[in-house]
Protein backbone atom coordinates (compact mmCIF):
# COMPACT_ATOMS: atom_id res chain seq x y z
CA UNK A 1 0.00 0.00 0.00
CA UNK A 2 1.07 3.33 -0.87
CA UNK A 3 1.19 6.24 1.67
CA UNK A 4 -0.42 9.15 0.76
CA UNK A 5 1.29 12.02 -1.28
CA UNK A 6 -0.44 14.95 0.26
CA UNK A 7 0.73 14.24 4.06
CA UNK A 8 4.00 15.92 3.32
CA UNK A 9 3.19 19.25 2.31
CA UNK A 10 1.49 19.46 5.38
CA UNK A 11 4.19 18.46 7.29
CA UNK A 12 6.08 21.00 5.63
CA UNK A 13 3.51 23.81 5.77
CA UNK A 14 3.33 22.97 10.07
CA UNK A 15 7.31 23.23 10.39
CA UNK A 16 7.12 26.58 8.70
CA UNK A 17 4.32 28.36 10.64
CA UNK A 18 5.70 27.06 13.59
CA UNK A 19 8.96 28.93 13.52
CA UNK A 20 8.08 32.55 14.47
CA UNK A 21 10.45 35.38 15.04
CA UNK A 22 10.88 37.34 18.52
CA UNK A 23 9.28 40.58 18.50
CA UNK A 24 11.88 43.29 19.91
CA UNK A 25 11.10 47.44 20.81
CA UNK A 26 13.14 49.96 20.49
CA UNK A 27 12.94 53.62 21.45
CA UNK A 28 14.41 56.45 19.03
CA UNK A 29 15.25 59.97 20.89
CA UNK A 30 14.90 63.16 18.98
CA UNK A 31 17.54 65.72 20.03
CA UNK A 32 18.20 69.22 18.27
CA UNK A 33 18.74 72.98 19.34
CA UNK A 34 16.88 75.97 18.44
CA UNK A 35 19.07 78.99 18.89
CA UNK A 36 18.44 82.92 18.49
CA UNK A 37 19.36 84.95 16.09
CA UNK A 38 23.02 86.86 16.48
CA UNK A 39 24.03 90.27 15.77
CA UNK A 40 27.90 91.39 14.98
CA UNK A 41 29.66 94.69 14.62
CA UNK A 42 29.41 96.12 11.07
CA UNK A 43 32.65 94.98 9.17
CA UNK A 44 33.80 98.71 9.01
CA UNK A 45 33.58 99.18 12.77
CA UNK A 46 35.42 96.10 14.36
CA UNK A 47 38.98 97.92 13.84
CA UNK A 48 38.12 101.24 13.07
CA UNK A 49 39.96 104.62 13.38
CA UNK A 50 38.35 107.62 14.09
CA UNK A 51 40.45 111.16 13.38
CA UNK A 52 39.54 113.66 15.10
CA UNK A 53 39.83 117.08 13.53
CA UNK A 54 43.08 119.22 13.61
CA UNK A 55 42.45 121.82 16.48
CA UNK A 56 45.40 124.58 17.93
CA UNK A 57 46.45 124.70 21.46
CA UNK A 58 44.83 128.51 21.34
CA UNK A 59 41.39 126.54 20.50
CA UNK A 60 41.62 125.70 24.56
CA UNK A 61 42.42 129.38 25.30
CA UNK A 62 38.70 129.87 26.32
CA UNK A 63 36.84 126.43 26.68
CA UNK A 64 38.07 123.07 28.02
CA UNK A 65 36.95 120.97 24.80
CA UNK A 66 37.70 121.31 20.77
CA UNK A 67 37.78 119.12 17.68
CA UNK A 68 34.09 117.29 17.88
CA UNK A 69 33.79 114.42 15.72
CA UNK A 70 30.46 112.78 15.10
CA UNK A 71 30.32 109.15 13.63
CA UNK A 72 28.14 106.24 13.97
CA UNK A 73 28.50 102.24 15.29
CA UNK A 74 26.19 99.93 13.45
CA UNK A 75 25.51 96.44 14.57
CA UNK A 76 23.63 93.41 12.20
CA UNK A 77 21.49 91.47 13.45
CA UNK A 78 19.18 88.67 12.55
CA UNK A 79 15.73 89.18 12.57
CA UNK A 80 14.53 87.79 15.79
CA UNK A 81 17.19 90.47 17.72
CA UNK A 82 15.18 93.42 19.49
CA UNK A 83 17.54 94.91 21.36
CA UNK A 84 21.55 95.68 20.88
CA UNK A 85 23.98 96.92 23.97
CA UNK A 86 26.74 98.82 23.41
CA UNK A 87 29.44 98.51 25.63
CA UNK A 88 32.72 100.53 25.88
CA UNK A 89 35.93 100.07 27.99
CA UNK A 90 38.86 102.10 28.47
CA UNK A 91 41.99 103.88 30.51
CA UNK A 92 40.49 106.55 31.88
CA UNK A 93 42.41 109.73 32.10
CA UNK A 94 44.44 110.39 35.33
CA UNK A 95 43.20 114.31 35.94
CA UNK A 96 39.50 113.69 34.14
CA UNK A 97 39.12 109.74 34.75
CA UNK A 98 35.34 110.22 33.62
CA UNK A 99 37.24 110.52 30.39
CA UNK A 100 39.66 108.30 27.89
CA UNK A 101 43.21 109.00 28.26
CA UNK A 102 45.94 109.58 25.65
CA UNK A 103 47.85 106.57 26.11
CA UNK A 104 50.09 106.52 22.83
CA UNK A 105 50.36 110.45 21.42
CA UNK A 106 52.59 113.44 22.16
CA UNK A 107 50.26 115.94 23.00
CA UNK A 108 49.95 116.84 27.30
CA UNK A 109 46.91 118.29 28.79
CA UNK A 110 43.89 116.17 27.09
CA UNK A 111 42.11 113.44 26.95
CA UNK A 112 39.21 111.73 24.71
CA UNK A 113 35.67 112.45 25.51
CA UNK A 114 33.42 109.47 23.83
CA UNK A 115 29.59 110.34 24.14
CA UNK A 116 26.54 108.60 22.38
CA UNK A 117 23.86 111.26 21.02
CA UNK A 118 20.94 108.91 20.95
CA UNK A 119 17.96 111.45 19.63
CA UNK A 120 20.43 114.35 19.36
CA UNK A 121 20.82 114.56 22.97
CA UNK A 122 25.00 113.99 23.88
CA UNK A 123 25.73 111.94 26.79
CA UNK A 124 29.34 111.29 28.58
CA UNK A 125 30.43 107.54 28.07
CA UNK A 126 32.65 107.45 31.20
CA UNK A 127 35.91 105.46 31.18
CA UNK A 128 35.77 105.26 35.01
CA UNK A 129 31.79 103.99 34.73
CA UNK A 130 30.39 100.51 35.78
CA UNK A 131 28.96 98.41 32.51
CA UNK A 132 25.32 100.05 32.85
CA UNK A 133 26.93 104.24 32.91
CA UNK A 134 29.84 102.66 30.11
CA UNK A 135 26.53 101.10 28.06
CA UNK A 136 23.91 102.56 25.71
CA UNK A 137 20.94 99.91 24.37
CA UNK A 138 19.72 100.57 20.60
CA UNK A 139 16.31 98.91 19.24
CA UNK A 140 17.12 97.02 16.12
CA UNK A 141 14.97 98.32 12.78
CA UNK A 142 15.56 95.94 9.56
CA UNK A 143 18.05 94.05 10.91
CA UNK A 144 20.42 97.16 12.26
CA UNK A 145 21.39 98.72 15.85
CA UNK A 146 23.26 102.27 14.61
CA UNK A 147 24.41 104.00 17.84
CA UNK A 148 25.25 107.80 16.78
CA UNK A 149 28.32 109.03 18.43
CA UNK A 150 31.02 111.45 19.19
CA UNK A 151 34.55 112.28 20.47
CA UNK A 152 36.64 115.28 20.88
CA UNK A 153 39.64 116.20 22.72
CA UNK A 154 39.10 117.60 26.61
CA UNK A 155 41.70 119.78 28.42
CA UNK A 156 42.43 117.97 31.67
CA UNK A 157 44.44 120.16 33.56
CA UNK A 158 44.00 123.51 34.25
CA UNK A 159 47.01 125.35 32.55
CA UNK A 160 48.24 124.99 28.98
CA UNK A 161 47.62 122.25 26.81
CA UNK A 162 51.03 120.68 24.62
CA UNK A 163 51.02 120.55 20.93
CA UNK A 164 51.52 117.46 19.64
CA UNK A 165 49.51 113.95 18.31
CA UNK A 166 46.80 111.82 20.76
CA UNK A 167 45.98 108.13 20.91
CA UNK A 168 43.02 107.53 22.83
CA UNK A 169 41.97 103.47 22.47
CA UNK A 170 38.37 101.74 23.38
CA UNK A 171 37.01 98.84 23.14
CA UNK A 172 33.39 98.46 22.36
CA UNK A 173 31.48 94.79 23.30
CA UNK A 174 27.52 94.43 22.41
CA UNK A 175 25.38 92.20 23.78
CA UNK A 176 21.43 91.52 22.21
CA UNK A 177 18.32 89.80 22.91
Amino acid sequence: MKAPLFVLPLLAAAMITNTTQAATTGSLRFTGNIEGGTCRLDAGDVSRTIELPLVKVSDFDNSTWAGLKTFNLTADCDADIRNVTFTFDGTPDTWLPAHFANIGGTARGVATAIESRIGGTASNIPANGNPAARGRTIPTSAGKAVLPMGAYYKKTVIGSVGKGTTITTASVTITYN
